[in-house]
């Protein structure tokens, strides 16, 4: 038969993180055993005390071998009950321990993907594989480990106990198991599927809440909170419902094995007792036998619960499989090269031929495009032209389809891709801010080169406006703030730069997020330095302010300019008016617009557009 490779896989990866923690499993299965092995001691010790009061005749012999049977019973009980506990702190921290594991790989792994994998899967299923599936991959190892040694162990000691005491007793008890256990496997096949359905629904579901918390201020712009909480309503019903469906597979699982073991029992009642009327079967033995039914009824009824926790850990650990199956999109060069260090002009960037395609839909063609290092460069073209494409192919968050970029005449491709990308100061048209603080948020991208052993690149510790003069971090902070124009909001701030930003930066302006992520994007030295549509919400005078520190700041390194603001495009060295995926026309300001051509429609459109305004 042609063997199951997801089921191959997925078991040989459960393996790996078992074998991870295998002297705590171990530890608790001895436990187990430990447990059981005295547990089930107990039976044989009330039959004897039976057997004992029906056939002695000498009652103070009795009572003393009766409170000798007591005191080995408590023992036996007290010990079993220790081992129990034990059995639970060695598996329950195995399980927790696996737990981190899963969950700190998981958010490596996440860290490692690109924007491709995060465009496809919302952003609340993530958050659910990471929060609610690694949990239930957690009770996978926790519960359905403990209790299937437990039963496993317990039904070995049984058994083989029951068929010392009585074989025929014990075959009648186990002729029921084939055609019950036949009925669970088909629940739980339900259960499972059922299972991945709940799942899906409720990553639907955090995905639902997700967007609505983010997006609050739309929502309540447009006063369409009635209809989002009716969607939710609605969705949240559909999900009570397959969970309803849900418990009730799960319940039938239970059912049948507490129907098991009272089954067991009922058949030694019936047969049992028959047998010690007929003087077949001692009613010591009798009553031992029975305990030993009893003994199994808990562990047969505990696996209904198992079978749901065990499928509903397989179905989790499905999904957070998927993410770790996910190949990053840009792969590391197996003998990556680093960015010379000097003090010269750097930044330098070549596009060779470069064409790119997102889901085979052709964004770039053929770009050739030569900027040199120290220049100020502007990409200029119409809403969807492929600008912003460009900007990620610098940064490498993509890799072209055709062609290839080079850095200071290096292949990007082959650089080592931290240490390039930390070179890149990119300052993107949708700014994003962290839940900290402003001067966190500005200091976010030095504290990868503070800490971060594995970048080769130091930490710079000059002065922003001196280059010769050496700083605190702290300075080069304020320094920052200061040269993105935002020293005068800082002091209306209750806690000037530590004041909490809110998630996404939500107490902020829009020109207050960007010219932070301007001051964030300047800390870091960068060679090369990306202003993607990055002063849209900023006012003409602090463009001007921000772009004249820019000058200086930014000599000998490199400085790219998107934007569909003409203000600052006379400060460039060189324009690329790009077109469909094109570089349809080169040249200065002045040149661009004295020539027929896109850029010039482009900025006859903003002078009428201005003089409407005005």
């Amino acid at each position: 038969m042609q063997p199951d490779v997801k089921k191959s896989g997925r078991y040989k990866a459960l393996l790996v993180y078992f074998l991870a923690y295998k002297w705590w499993f171990f530890g608790g299965a001895v436990s187990l055993l430990i447990t059981n092995g005295l547990g089930l001691m107990i039976p044989s010790y009330i039959g004897k005390a039976i057997d004992t009061l029906r056939h002695s005749t000498d009652s103070d012999a009795t009572l003393s071998l009766l409170i000798g049977f007591g005191k080995t019973i408590i023992l036996l009980a007290v010990f079993g009950g220790l081992a129990r506990v034990f059995s639970r702190i060695f598996i329950f921290n195995a399980a927790r321990a696996i737990e981190f594991d899963i969950r700190n790989a998981l958010f490596t792994q996440l860290a490692k993907l690109g924007p491709k994998f995060f465009s496809s899967m919302p952003t609340g299923d993530i958050t659910s594989r990471v929060t609610n599936d690694v949990t239930y991959v957690r009770l996978l190892f926790a519960i359905a480990f403990l209790h299937i040694i437990n039963t496993s162990v317990a039904y070995i000691i049984a058994l083989e106990k029951m068929f010392t005491l009585n074989t025929r007793l014990t075959i009648y008890v186990l002729l029921t198991y084939p055609i019950l256990l036949l009925i669970v496997r088909k629940i739980v096949l339900a259960l499972h599927q059922q299972v991945i359905i709940v799942q899906s629904h409720l990553s639907s579901l955090s995905t639902k809440i997700q967007e609505n918390l983010s997006g609050i201020a739309v929502v309540q712009t447009y006063a369409i909170q009635d209809r989002e909480s009716a969607d939710f309503a609605e969705m949240n019903n559909a999900f009570v419902g397959k969970n309803l469906k849900l418990a009730l597979i799960r319940g039938g699982v239970g059912t049948t094995m507490i129907f098991l073991g009272s089954l067991g029992t009922a058949i030694v009642l019936i047969f049992g007792s028959a047998a010690v009327a007929n003087g077949e079967v001692p009613l010591g033995e009798f009553v031992e036998f029975n305990g030993y039914v009893v003994a199994l009824a808990f562990p047969t009824m505990a696996m209904g619960w198992v079978f749901s926790v065990w499928k509903r850990g397989i179905a989790s650990f499905d999904r957070v499989d998927d993410i770790f199956k996910r190949v990053p999109e840009i792969a590391e060069s197996e003998a990556p090269l680093s960015l010379p260090k000097t003090d010269e002009k750097r930044g330098g960037i070549r596009f060779e031929n470069v064409s790119f395609a997102y889901d085979k839909n052709n964004i770039l063609k053929n770009l050739n495009i030569d900027i040199e290092a120290g220049s100020t460069v502007a990409f200029v073209g119409r809403t969807g032209s492929g600008k912003t494409t460009i900007a990620n192919l610098i940064a490498r968050l993509y890799d072209p389809t055709e062609g290839e970029i080079f850095i200071d005449n290096l292949p990007l491709k082959d650089l080592r891709l931290r240490e390039a990308r930390s070179e890149i100061g990119m300052v993107p048209q949708d700014p994003f801010l962290f839940s900290m603080t402003i001067g966190e948020n500005v200091r976010f991208g030095i504290d990868s080169l503070e800490y971060d052993s594995k970048l080769l690149r130091d930490a710079p510790t000059h002065s922003l406006l001196d280059a010769s003069a050496e700083v605190s971090q702290e300075e080069r902070i304020d320094q920052a703030l200061e040269i993105a124009g935002l020293n005068f909001d800082i002091d209306s701030f209750p806690k000037g730069k530590d004041t909490i930003v809110g998630e996404r930066g939500v107490t902020l302006s829009g020109g207050q997020k960007q010219r932070v992520t301007i001051a964030r994007a300047l800390l870091v030295d960068p060679r090369i330095l990306v202003l993607d549509d990055a002063l849209s919400s900023v006012d003409t005078q602090t463009e001007k302010i921000i772009l004249d520190h820019l000058d200086v700041i930014m000599r000998d390194r490199t400085s790219i300019i998107i934007t569909h603001r003409f203000n600052a495009l006379s400060r460039a060295d060189k324009i690329f008016v790009v077109d469909e995926g094109q570089i349809v026309q080169t040249g200065i300001h002045e040149e661009l617009i004295q020539s027929k051509g896109v850029y010039r429609e482009l900025w006859e459109h903003q002078q009428l557009s201005e003089a409407l305004e005005g």
